[in-house]
């Protein structure tokens, strides 16, 4: 009797585990509050981007999406925080070509790869890049850039939000076809670059429009030209840097939302809907477009072949530019 004992003993347990495994399940997502990693100090397009998703899904979903600030190494490490936490909903990252792309092909043994070690959740947000300078006199276009970096060769330095964010790389080639000689200064993010702008460390740097617009507004800081091969709406006296000598030149940059590799396709679908809402909102659209921002929104699959498209243009750029590892 007490083997049979035990034998029902234990079939009684295994099935009170399996309904609580069930009901665990079955519990609606997200039943706790959810981390959106921004790979940047705040301050910052990204930032604002980011706390704006944060609060638009939280109100969605009736749990809190709070933004964690994670900068460094061009985005890398909070991008390589989500990809190492647990596949469950709770942990996204909000991402761009320089923390997925660009800055694991300039890694010599990146931590994680772009096209097998995260499920992609939804295309966010793009932005051109402002051109910006002190506001000092002499300095009142991009050839007069041009002619005091010819004038001092290797003397001049550019700040980016990091090594590999898209902010270097819009310098890189800004330089590269200026064929100007400059120094590249990371930073853990565009906001402490910024702060070097305006007390004389630095002598230029690439923002996206929405925060370098707010810099210039300051009086301080001064936009030499935009990044577009057309005049941007939002600043439409604002001449492209392209028309200003360095024929052809364009750069933009864009935003995602990243999930770890294995979260499971109805989180990550769920979320893709959310974020998409909140982006598409008229009212989100109309703030974002103010700040010179294009909302976009996107299903999981479409990000896919998005990202599956940009890699080998932003490996061929780096190439290009001599930044790709060996």
């Amino acid at each position: 009797m007490q083997p049979r004992m035990k034998r029902l003993h234990l079939a009684h347990f295994l099935v009170l585990t399996l309904c609580a495994a069930a009901t665990s399940l079955a519990q609606p997502y997200p039943v706790r509050p959810i981390r959106l990693v921004v790979p940047f100090p705040p301050g910052g397009t990204i930032d604002m981007i980011g706390r704006m998703v944060a609060q638009g899904v939280g109100d969605r979903v009736g749990q809190t999406m709070v933004v964690d600030n994670r900068g460094g190494a061009g985005g890398m490490i909070g991008a390589e925080l989500v990809v190492r936490s647990a596949p469950d909903g709770y942990t996204l990252c909000l991402c761009g070509a320089g923390s997925l792309i660009n800055s694991t092909l300039m890694a010599s043994k990146p931590p994680y790869d772009v096209r097998r070690d995260i499920a992609p959740v939804s295309l966010v947000a793009s932005a051109p890049y402002l051109l910006l300078v002190r506001n000092m006199p002499g300095l009142n276009s991009v050839q007069d850039l041009l002619t005091q970096a010819k004038q001092n060769p290797g003397k001049l330095n550019y700040g980016s939000a990091g090594s590999g964010s898209t902010a270097h790389l819009a310098a890189a080639l800004f330089a590269s076809m200026a064929g100007i000689n400059v120094v590249h200064v990371p930073y853990k993010g565009s906001a402490p670059a910024a702060t070097d702008l305006f007390g004389g460390q630095i002598q230029f740097l690439m923002e996206a429009i929405a925060a370098g617009t707010q810099y210039a507004k300051t009086g301080r800081l001064r936009a030499l030209g935009v990044s577009t091969l057309k005049r941007s709406t939002l600043l439409p006296d604002l001449p492209t840097i392209a028309e200003q000598g360095v024929r052809g030149y364009e750069m933009t940059t864009w935003h995602t939302v990243c999930a770890p590799r294995g979260t499971p396709p109805a989180i990550v679908d769920k979320l893709s809907r959310e974020i998409a809402a909140v982006i598409q909102a008229p009212e989100t659209r109309e703030r974002l477009a103010i700040a010179g921002v294009e909302a976009h929104g996107s299903t999981p699959d479409q990000l896919r072949d998005f990202i599956a498209a940009e890699y080998p243009r932003w490996d061929k750029l780096l190439t290009q530019l001599g930044l790709r590892a060996r």
